[in-house]
C-alpha cells in the first residue's frame, strides 16, 4: 500500500481509499483486507465493497 485515506462526515458516512501496487497485488491480498473490514463489522451498516481504478494524478501538499 502506498497511501490510505479515509474521509467520513458527522453522519458516519465516507470513504476509505487506498493507493496500492498494482491491480494484480489487491486481488491477491483481497481475502486478508475483507477479514481485515470483518473485525469492523460491529461498527459498519454493510462491508465495504471493493472498487479499483486507474491513479491519473496523486497530489498532496
Amino acid at each position: 500500500m502506498h497511501n490510505f485515506i479515509n474521509v467520513a462526515n458527522e453522519d458516519g458516512s465516507g470513504y476509505v481509499i487506498s493507493v496500492v501496487e498494482s491491480e494484480v497485488t489487491s486481488k491477491a491480498n483481497a481475502a486478508k483486507v475483507a477479514e481485515l473490514w470483518g473485525a469492523f463489522s460491529d461498527y459498519m451498516e454493510a462491508a465495504p465493497k471493493a472498487v479499483g481504478f486507474d491513479v491519473v494524478a496523486n497530489w498532496s501538499n
